[in-house]
């Protein structure tokens, strides 16, 4: 049909022959980018009407900005800003209230959920405990603290999937975040979506890795510089310069404090209401060494402010089984592409660049 055939032109048309230096001059800011169309199942709606030729090249046209700007995005700066992205404003809100009024609280009654209580270190991590899921940056402690939880049952053998730990006495918390995580999710999947279209890759490549997927949301808050100790020779920092290890993050700030290292300098990633900030990790990047395109996982890092910063933070990777094989006829011709067996599976390549272990019968 004409609506299927401008999808195959949307796919020729991404092959974009601009050199990644050529783009990287072009980026001035974080674009930002609607998910409507992708959020939609678009084929499905032109099956169900395709006598409806300009609604279907409406949805085709979106489906192409979108797809276009992640492209943009993701081969210069690694970072975009999602608008349109399912996640309500009243859930987002919620979501903010609830763990302010938690890291409110004394520390011994935070303690009551202390991360060190759970095997896979879900939970509360104080200021003093100095583990967030960053690197250390020499000379320097991190500035925050943090709560964390992660995807509960799965049907597999991850050992990434597990309990979370909540406040026994209300579900106020859990009620308020386990419904913004989720929603985050769907968003994350219309990001994967748009993402495989962007670097010549079949429509569902990755929605098929993320059936289960390896998902972990992080809720922190920085002190605010009056609140930091000043009794120590080390250097406090929000979060030192780093690269997420994993595939997608997703990002709800409520001010600014975020800064990302782009055309050789840093630059403020501003809070914006209602949209989040999505950036890709070092798994993207590996993933697409083998693919056509190579996509950019840029270094970023947290300033203190004057006032406490508070941010949710979603960091979406795919099924720990997952292959990260990239089939044959969608690999890059030009490069030497890193043999299949390098890392079994996803989980395998998160494991490894967190210095875990897992040992099954497999392995």
């Amino acid at each position: 049909s004409h609506q299927r055939r401008s999808l195959q032109v949307l796919a020729m048309e991404m092959k974009n022959p601009m050199s990644g230096q050529a783009l990287l001059d072009r980026v001035s800011e974080i674009p930002t980018v609607s998910l409507s169309a992708l959020l939609r199942d678009v084929s499905a709606e032109m099956d169900v009407d395709a006598s409806s030729e300009s609604s279907s090249s409406s949805s085709i046209n979106l489906l192409y900005e979108a797809v276009a700007s992640i492209r943009h995005a993701c081969l210069t700066v690694g970072f975009f800003y999602i608008k349109d992205h399912g996640v309500s404003d009243a859930v987002m809100q919620n979501a903010f209230d609830a763990i302010k009024k938690f890291f409110a609280q004394p520390t011994e009654e935070k303690r009551r959920l202390d991360a060190t209580q759970s095997p896979l270190y879900r939970g509360y991590n104080a200021i003093e405990d100095g583990k967030h899921n960053c690197k250390r940056t020499e000379g320097y402690r991190d500035a925050k603290e943090s709560f964390v939880i992660g995807m509960t049952e799965q049907h597999g053998s991850s050992p990434m999937h597990g309990a979370n730990q909540w406040p026994e006495e209300n579900d106020e918390l859990k009620s308020a975040i386990e419904p913004y995580f989720e929603a985050v999710r769907k968003s994350a999947r219309a990001v994967a979506r748009g993402l495989a279209m962007a670097i010549d890759l079949p429509e569902n490549y990755f929605l098929e890795r993320l059936r289960e997927p390896v998902a972990q949301m992080v809720m922190l808050r920085y002190q605010a510089l009056h609140e930091v100790a000043t009794n120590s020779e080390d250097k406090w920092l929000g979060c030192g310069p780093h690269t997420d290890c994993g595939f997608l993050t997703l990002l709800a700030q409520d001010s600014q404090g975020l800064d990302v290292f782009t055309g050789g300098e840093w630059v403020c990633a501003p809070s914006k209401p209602g949209h989040l900030l999505v950036n890709l990790g070092d798994m993207a990047a590996y993933w697409s060494e083998k693919a056509s395109v190579k996509l950019k996982s840029t270094l970023h890092r947290v300033t203190n402010g004057s006032h406490a910063r508070h941010s949710l933070v979603v960091f979406m990777n795919p099924d720990f089984e997952a292959s990260m094989d990239i089939p044959d006829e969608h690999a890059g011709d030009s490069v030497e592409r890193k043999s299949s067996g390098e890392y079994r599976s996803a989980g395998h390549y998160l494991l490894s660049r967190l210095g875990l272990m897992w040992l099954d019968d497999k392995s």
